[in-house]
């Protein structure tokens, strides 16, 4: 994907990236670097574009459950040369997250049953790596969710959207 800051003519580019992923169009103007009229959605989702990669984020809760999130993120990449990437969680990113960690790592439930099953632990104020450990370890048991990805290719885009056609989210 080219990098769109600035660009007058990035309604075109977008229009092009979320009709080849079948991604709803929808009237919006940006309120950021870049110049667009459209975003787009599709099942819970909602994607916008940045300089040179979609932001797409879903509400608290209706993300990928966490076996979806890494079944796609550990998915080969179906585009084969010295440099594309191995899997599709190196273009699509959970969190927009650039070291492209496992969905393990960034998955949560939804804010209302963290924080519950927090104040039960007495551990209220924890930061992102902790919080991870306390699932991966088994001591908080709750449905997980990423809610949050960067896409940094079209294939990628097209590989999310139809994971969202295929899973109903």
């Amino acid at each position: 994907m080219i990098n769109l800051a600035g660009d007058k003519e990035a309604d075109v580019y977008i229009q092009e990236e979320l009709i080849s992923a079948g991604i709803d169009l929808v009237r919006e103007k940006s309120k950021g670097e870049v110049p667009y009229s459209f975003q787009g959605r599709l099942g819970h989702w909602n994607f916008k574009r940045a300089w040179y990669y979609w932001n797409a984020s879903a509400p608290d809760g209706q993300g990928f459950p966490l076996e979806i999130a890494s079944e796609l993120h550990e998915k080969r990449y179906p585009i084969v040369g010295k440099s594309q990437p191995e899997t599709y969680g190196k273009v699509i990113r959970v969190v927009g997250h650039c070291g492209c960690p496992h969905p393990k790592e960034w998955a949560f439930p939804n804010r209302l049953e963290l924080q519950s099953q927090l104040r039960k632990l007495d551990k209220e104020n924890m930061n992102f790596g902790e919080l991870a450990e306390l699932y991966n370890n088994g001591t908080i048991i709750a449905q997980r969710f990423v809610n949050s990805y960067h896409i940094d290719s079209q294939e990628g885009m097209n590989e999310f959207a139809r994971v969202i056609r295929k899973v109903g989210i």
